[in-house]
């Protein structure tokens, strides 16, 4: 391997990782996918449900149809907590 290849790939590892962690839009959101690399501070479920609708929005030019059905699934499931809690606060 020469020194330029190594540095390539160095730059594009690091492109990536900047890229997720500025969720551009060609970037997969490994934290709504698989829950690693997540931040420390915790979105609100409204925040949350309007970032799976934002990642689900970028489609097949970013995510695998199995990716899609996850964040879908995760999105239904967090709609479906926040209807529970504003119809039903008191059970």
């Amino acid at each position: 391997m020469t020194r330029e290849w190594i540095l390539a790939v160095a730059a594009t590892a690091a492109m990536a990782s900047v890229a997720g962690a500025m969720n551009l839009p060609f970037a997969k959101n490994r934290c709504l996918l698989h829950e690693e690399g997540c931040p420390t501070a915790k979105e609100s479920l409204p925040e949350k449900i309007e970032h799976l609708k934002r990642e689900i929005d970028k489609g097949k030019a970013v995510y695998t149809d199995a990716e899609l059905k996850r964040l879908q699934e995760k999105l239904e499931e967090a709609e479906l907590l926040r209807d529970f809690l504003l119809y039903h606060p008191g059970s």
